[in-house]
């Protein structure tokens, strides 16, 4: 059987594939569009993009499984804004309808009351009897964490994000296979929705915008200046969001999104943004822990999962891995909206067999998008008459180049899921000067303050990093932050950033050989138990997908050398000197 898994937001649309209950391909909109954080539109070019990867065809889906959000107009029953959908469409623009939306404000919560199933068949062009599933928001960013993890009992599955389906945070606890919705309940069991001005990822999501950046896209810098400043309004901020102990909701005061808007201004108005940033990082990992607390002094755990956009924050992330009795836990690695088609087609699954159905095991890697060879990049780069060097050693020579400061981008088969790089599409620095970060920071046009993440070996993660039970899973994936050893900061100093944490990625070589290898290489080098891994793109685009576009990135410096499997490719042949 095979499920396509689609969402189709204001931001992060994706698509997903399912073969059974195993994710086959996936695909973020923005990798083929190469516009950021793409959204809005319903014609996915994932759709096509997770279809070739299994090689299939629209025909031989059996089972579509959506996120309530955009749904083309023409698929819905009720048509009474035809003239001005009609107008949109003939100017070439889709017109589409908030699916969640049209079940509140209509009090219908069966969706297929209100979708024309056969009409969205078209639209897909997928069979006549292709079933049509939609899937809660929340629950669809849980059943990420339930699949890749194998925690029988005492897990708790925590969702917090700027909003969907009108809910901002959502609980659930595993126990003998069924799920309890602590806090959180879907559409129709809602008394009313979750308080919009009580949501902490909107709050940051305003910071973001008064601080300068884009909102829903640029909160990771917030993470990373808030290091620079001091929490100074932290606790001003904290007070605006009340937890309730009995239920573990979020209430305030404060009753909208402008109302938060307009009082976090206030505040920001008279600090600094290197305070308000701290300030707002404070108030977050404060709301968060204490929340987490309030779900656990009513159903003890051992284990967390975490996902929703909140959740992309690495710090916040470390603090619910140091509650005491935290055993394991896991950040789904495409964290964001992103990974709803994911959570969308394990909806389904589950509503056919149950949760006892599914194959549930730890995630190993996330390469599922199209297995580009090393061929593919040999030949493009040949084309266009680039050096190409296939009589090296690669992983040595690619250390030799590293060693020497050098930077290099790696590009190894399938890209990965997520808005990390993971070794797929990977930009690699020697991490022994604090000057590399300006200097690949000019030439990727990126943010002074951020830093740069390390990747280590599986066999050097504890004697460089504070890795424990609790944290180790998250870090395979880069979604933590963790301390650094003392005694590396100045071994490492390009990826330590000043407040004594990392982000790092712990390596295992049956994930990624050449990844492995090459540090391993430059290990025996250089005595570096570490490379610096930034995703290879540059500011406000896109991690590159395909070889042309490793390609452009060599061709206009924004690297040095190019490595894959098979060769070593540079822009002209006087690179290779530096091997001799």
């Amino acid at each position: 059987m095979f499920i396509l898994g689609i969402h189709v937001g204001r931001h992060d649309s994706a698509a997903c594939l399912f073969k059974d209950d195993e994710l086959v391909a996936f695909c973020k909109e923005e990798r083929l569009t190469r516009e950021k954080n793409c959204g809005k539109k319903f014609k996915l070019l994932s759709i096509d993009e997770v279809l070739r990867i299994a090689g299939i065809t629209r025909k031989d889906i059996d089972a579509a499984a959506l996120s309530r959000y955009h749904i083309p107009a023409v698929c819905y029953r009720r048509r009474d804004r035809f003239f001005v959908e009609k107008f949109r469409e003939i100017r070439g623009k889709e017109s589409n309808r908030k699916l969640f939306r049209e079940m509140t404000t209509q009090h219908e919560y069966d969706e297929k009351k209100l979708i024309n199933e056969d009409a969205l068949r078209k639209f897909l062009n997928v069979r006549n009897d292709t079933e049509i599933f939609f899937t809660n928001h929340h629950y669809a960013h849980i059943l990420g964490l339930l699949k890749w993890t194998t925690w029988p009992d005492e897990a708790l599955f925590v969702s917090c994000d700027g909003g969907g389906d009108y809910a901002y945070y959502t609980a659930y606890y595993l126990k003998d296979n069924k799920l309890e919705c602590l806090c959180g309940a879907d559409l129709p069991t809602f008394d009313k929705p979750q308080n919009e001005g009580a949501s902490i990822g909107l709050a940051y999501c305003s910071i973001t915008e008064l601080l300068g950046f884009r909102p829903n896209r640029h909160e990771g810098k917030i993470t990373g200046l808030a290091a620079f400043g001091k929490p100074v309004a932290g606790e001003q901020i904290r007070a605006f969001f009340k937890i309730n102990a009995n239920d573990s909701t979020i209430d305030s005061d404060i009753k909208s999104r402008w109302e938060l808007q307009a009082e976090l201004k206030k505040i920001s108005d008279k600090l600094s943004r290197e305070d308000m940033a701290a300030s707002i990082q404070y108030a977050t990992e404060k709301v968060g822990v204490d929340w987490v607390k309030t779900l656990l002094a009513r159903r003890p755990a051992k284990y967390i999962g975490m996902s929703g956009g909140v959740f992309s924050n690495v710090l916040l992330n470390q603090r619910v891995s140091e509650i005491p009795g935290i055993k394991e836990t896991f950040v789904f690695p495409a964290m964001t909206d992103d990974g709803l088609p994911v959570g969308n087609c394990l909806a389904y699954l589950i509503s056919k067999n149950g949760i006892a159905s599914l194959n549930r095991s730890y995630l190993k890697d996330v390469y599922y998008g199209y297995p580009y060879t090393p061929q593919n990049l040999v030949d493009a780069a040949r084309k266009q008459n680039f050096a190409v060097r296939e009589d090296l050693k690669i992983d040595s020579s690619c250390a030799i180049l590293l060693q020497k400061h050098a930077v290099g981008a790696i590009f190894a088969g399938r890209m990965e899921m997520g808005p990390r790089a993971l070794g797929a599409r990977t930009i690699l620095a020697n991490p022994s000067r604090r000057g590399i970060n300006d200097s690949l920071n000019q030439r990727l046009e990126r943010t002074e303050f951020m830093p740069f993440a390390p990747y280590v070996l599986d066999v050097d993660a504890e004697e460089v990093f504070d890795i424990n039970d609790a944290n180790r899973i998250p870090c395979r994936f880069m979604t933590i932050t963790v301390n650094v050893r003392e005694k590396y900061h100045d071994v490492i100093p390009a990826v330590v950033h000043v407040d004594g944490t990392a982000r790092p990625q712990i390596a295992y070589r049956e994930d990624n050989p050449l990844y492995y290898d090459i540090l391993s290489e430059f290990k025996k080098l250089t005595k570096i138990p570490c490379l610096v891994n930034t995703s290879f793109n540059v500011h406000e685009e896109p991690i590159i997908n395909t070889p042309e576009e490793a390609l452009k990135a060599l061709k206009d410096n924004r690297i040095d050398f190019l490595v894959c499997e098979k060769a070593i490719i540079a822009r002209n042949s006087e690179f290779f000197a530096l091997l001799e």
